[in-house]
């Protein structure tokens, strides 16, 4: 079984078990009500999800299933098929039916399709009950709403309000206005808040015209409140205006009961009917974390054991054996190892889902046309760091619509196409996630950047700034005023406030632009847990590892092998002259004593121009040789920990390590730190 199935079957049983639930509290809502038409609206949710899913799993019988379950549901919401007994029965079985087909996948059988249930549930959807709906629930109240608002009402949203009339409640029509960057969290506060006293029947999003940077909302919304009761609720979440509406409702004796007064008892749903779906468990991060400890520890036990033997056993044949069994040993700790790390990690798929919904949604809010394009939905993440990083992600993306493309017209005119792009991007590199938001829009305009950072007092009149130090610019605090904006752009809001969350978690941010070509931002993140092969060296007395991938060679060096040309010191490396790094220098610590007639220790260090590409051709990678005090004999398989907030301070350091000796050393990014040198062939 295949890892989406296996995540799909863990999903589908906590839904189901959710679904059975919201069936028994639907049972309880006797009549029509608020209450009753959230819980339909909500079970409806439940199996539309599970049908696309199993659709996208390749489980047909369980798709088809919640199909025809989902069409009922439809027909409850639209007011056609009443909820009476035969009903809810139906829901009940359909239930246990999708329960019972995905507990035959988990098992490996193949399910069997129910015809009779498939059957009665067309039945019961086909059973036309409109016209008992019309009597119950007045058409009139859609009379009185704006003709291009009651067009854009879908059937279910129709019903719920004729329904919601009917009892006696009020409608009112509310238009509320959020700023573009913080719509989401807005919105979803006050929807918490109008919810508490009364029912959101419908959302129309529109765009402010009066307010390019906003975003306007029509509400429909139905409660007992009062227009000033209501009124002192909107009024804190943004600009408001509220209309009420007086549908021609009638009375509670007249609209009639949807299901029996009689109490409905629903069949048991404990823990036991699910039970063939669960074969997999939830365990918290610490307790894996701890698992994952006590491996390493006693994979670095088990090794310094098999050394001593091999110490105390000095005949051929005994050596031979020991170090077959530690060889055999060693990979199935390190592939343990591998194993309870990647227990930690979910999939970025739902992530760079979610995001790209919210980008599109805002592009269709202030009238862009944007292609959204995903790319490595399959790297996983610690899940910790997955949630630390949605939010600047989805900031990125929102920054990318509202000021990186330009509109269809602006676009037009440049030569480009009236359609924008908008690119979302994973990449494993190692101990690290990168992700990569690019847009072909307008660019950082760095002549504009410049400009604003010396009315703001940032920088002197007159001084020239590189390519690099604008790009910088933007993300100091206080740099992305509305005025900032309008120099630069658009560019930067609020990239400070990114900046720092990625800080946060140890990661950094980068970012390329070409003005008219389009910007790419990149958060570099460090993978929570980590093993490493790692070449461990010595510098100033410290220890320190390096990813042995990145380690083409060790070798030894004397003081007539090193030249000078152009402030750089130069070595010859298999007919190839390369740039000498000491690791001193490139740590700020204190030069060590030369000595001319000794050999010196020196790594030879593979990077990319970019620094970023999970492969690079030949002619992007670069060699360094890289001068350390010593260098340990052997490589070793570290842990690698992530060190939080510090790392995000320390450019080059991806985490900490603790070594076989019980010392701590810090893990350095070679690539990183050798950028400046990237560059010399």
């Amino acid at each position: 079984m295949d890892q989406l199935l296996r995540e799909f079957l863990a999903e589908a049983e906590d839904s189901i078990g959710t679904l059975f639930r919201d069936i028994q509290s639907l049972r309880e809502q006797h009549g029509e009500g608020r209450a009753r038409r959230e819980l339909t609206g909500r079970i409806f949710r439940h199996v539309h999800t599970l049908k696309g899913t199993a659709a996208a799993a390749g489980l047909d019988i369980t798709s088809q299933i919640a199909h025809e379950f989902e069409t009922l549901l439809d027909g409850v919401r639209r007011g056609r098929v009443s909820l009476k007994e035969p009903v809810l029965d139906s829901f009940n079985d359909a239930a246990h039916a999708l329960l019972q087909t995905l507990g035959a996948t988990a098992r490996g059988e193949t399910p069997v399709l129910p015809l009779q249930l498939l059957e009665n549930l067309r039945h019961l959807a086909e059973s036309d009950d409109d016209e008992q709906a019309r009597h119950h629930f007045p058409r009139a109240t859609l009379t009185l709403l704006p003709e291009e608002i009651t067009r854009m009402l879908s059937p279910a949203d129709a019903q719920r309000l004729r329904e919601a009339a009917a009892e006696g409640q009020r409608i009112f029509f509310i238009n509320v206005t959020f700023d573009l960057e913080t719509f989401d969290q807005r919105f979803r506060e006050l929807s918490e808040a109008l919810g508490q006293s009364g029912e959101l029947i419908s959302t129309l999003p529109g765009a402010e015209e009066s307010a390019p940077g906003a975003i306007n909302f029509r509400l429909l919304y139905a409660s007992q409140m009062s227009f000033e009761e209501l009124s002192a609720v909107a009024s804190a979440f943004g600009h408001v205006s509220i209309e009420e509406l007086q549908p021609e409702a009638s009375s509670r004796s007249e609209r009639g009961s949807g299901a029996s007064d009689e109490e409905l008892i629903l069949s048991s749903t404990s823990a036991e009917t699910i039970a063939p779906l669960a074969t997999q468990v939830r365990v918290e991060l610490g307790k894996v974390d701890e698992l994952i400890s006590a491996a390493h520890e006693l994979l670095t036990e088990t090794m310094a054991t098999l050394d001593q033997v091999l110490e105390d056993n000095p005949t051929l044949f005994e050596r031979s054996r020991v170090e077959a069994r530690a060889i055999d040993i060693h990979q199935r700790f390190i592939e343990l190892e591998e194993q309870l790390i990647g227990l930690r990690r979910v999939p970025l798929a739902q992530t760079l889902e979610r995001v790209t919904r919210a980008g599109q949604m805002a592009a269709r809010a202030i009238g862009k046309e944007i292609a959204f394009e995903t790319a490595g939905v399959e790297v996983r993440l610690d899940k910790t760091l997955v949630e630390a990083i949605s939010d600047p992600l989805l900031h990125l993306v929102r920054n990318a619509v509202d000021h990186g493309i330009e509109t269809p017209a602006e676009r037009t005119g440049a030569g480009k196409h009236a359609r924008g792009t908008v690119r979302l991007e994973a990449l494993a590199s190692g101990d690290r996630v990168i992700l990569k938001v690019t847009d072909d829009g307008r660019g950082i305009d760095l002549e504009s950047v410049a400009r604003a950072a010396v009315e703001h007092g940032i920088i002197e009149a007159g001084r020239s700034v590189t390519r690099e130090q604008a790009l910088r610019l933007i993300f100091r605090p206080g740099f992305t005023t509305a005025a900032v904006v309008s120099k630069m752009s658009g560019r930067g809001v609020g990239l400070d406030v990114v900046e720092r969350a990625v800080e946060q978690i140890g990661g950094e941010m980068r970012v390329w632009s070409e003005t008219g070509q389009g910007t790419t931002f990149e958060m570099i993140v460090p993978v929570a847990l980590a093993l490493l092969s790692a070449l461990v060296v010595t510098s100033a007395d410290f220890s320190y590892c390096v990813d042995a991938r990145r380690v083409g060679e060790v070798c030894n060096i004397s003081a007539v092998d090193v030249r000078h040309a152009e402030n750089q010191e130069l070595i010859d490396w298999r007919g190839t002259s390369l740039p000498l790094v000491r690791l001193r220098k490139l740590l700020g610590q204190p030069p060590a004593e030369e000595e001319t007639d000794g050999s010196w220790p020196v790594i030879i260090v593979t990077t990319e121009k970019n620094g970023t590409q999970k492969e690079a051709s030949e002619q992007e990678r670069t060699r360094v040789a890289v001068l350390v005090d010593e260098c340990v004999e052997g490589r070793a398989e570290v842990l690698v920990r992530r060190l939080g907030a510090h790392g995000g301070r320390w450019a080059g350091v991806n985490g900490a390590a603790e070594l076989s000796d019980g010392k701590l050393a810090l893990v350095l990014d070679l690539p990183r730190l050798l950028e400046p040198y990237a560059d010399h062939r």
